[in-house]
């Protein structure tokens, strides 16, 4: 696979990676690096945190076999040459009661289906710190009203408290990305997802509701449901027919999903 199609633009400003570093620190328990490329945060993090395990995951062949040359002897620190999204956690993280801080700048590419995975293992998480597009991350931390607000966003911010910490300019990049990137910080909180609601199917429901936003909420259901039991569910709940999806917070959409879907 070729690096251009990897969508690789190595970070090369230290100051930058320093200072992802020590916002991120500290943390207790392992640290998964995703994306460590030609490791510039990979150095700081073996060097600032030596009482944790550090596994880092490379899809690279080249860059996997360069850094597995050059940290391989750090106590602690494990390189795996695999792809992030076709990893599960209890591969190198067996024990159930363990968690873990990830970290990485992220290919823009990977990024919406990237916080998919973290939100799939999301009780395996406590904190994590990414730079992504800025653009994605201007969607990612929209509120209510916005028209970057998406099914991903109302999810993400559900299960995680999600922080923008700093931008960073093309030029901080070899080679230099198009457009700036943001670094954000996020950690688990405890939500109604951890025991009470199943996190995929109401993800789908989600996903149907900003279907096709120039429709109302109630029409993109519509087209799924029943529109009696809708129109009652719309009025139980004081919510207008006319009301975008866009314009509801997340417990909106948890109060209709448990009428609409029978959950309690």
């Amino acid at each position: 696979m070729k690096r251009a199609k990897l969508g690789q633009n190595f970070l090369v400003n230290r100051h930058v990676a320093e200072k992802m570093v020590k916002k991120f620190l500290p943390v207790n328990g392992p640290i998964l690096e995703i994306g460590p490329g030609k490791g510039i945060l990979t150095q700081l993090l073996i060097t600032h945190c030596r009482n944790n395990r550090i596994i880092t995951i490379e899809l690279d062949k080249s860059l996997f076999s360069q850094l597995k040359e050059k940290y391989i002897e750090n106590e602690g620190f494990e390189i795996l040459n695999q792809d992030i999204l076709k990893t599960d956690f209890h591969q190198f993280f067996p024990n159930e009661d363990e968690t873990v801080n990830i970290i990485g700048n992220v290919p823009y590419y990977i990024s919406k289906e990237l916080l998919d995975w973290v939100i799939h293992h999301r009780q395996k998480i406590k904190k994590g710190m990414f730079m992504m597009q800025k653009e994605f991350v201007d969607k990612l931390t929209s509120g209510t009203g916005s028209k970057l607000y998406n099914a991903q966003s109302v999810l993400f911010n559900g299960v995680f408290r999600v922080e923008k910490m700093f931008d960073v300019q093309p030029g901080s990049f070899s080679p230099p990305p198009r457009v700036k990137s943001t670094v954000f910080l996020f950690e688990r909180v405890s939500s109604v997802f951890d025991a009470e609601i199943n996190t995929a199917d109401f993800y789908r429901f989600l996903r149907r509701c900003f279907r096709n936003r120039r429709k109302t909420l109630f029409n993109n259901l519509a087209s799924i449901y029943d529109t009696g039991k809708l129109s009652g569910i719309f009025s139980s709940l004081h919510l207008d027919s006319k009301v975008r999806a866009e314009q509801l917070i997340l417990e909106n959409f948890l109060g209709i999903y448990r009428l609409l879907c029978n959950k309690k």
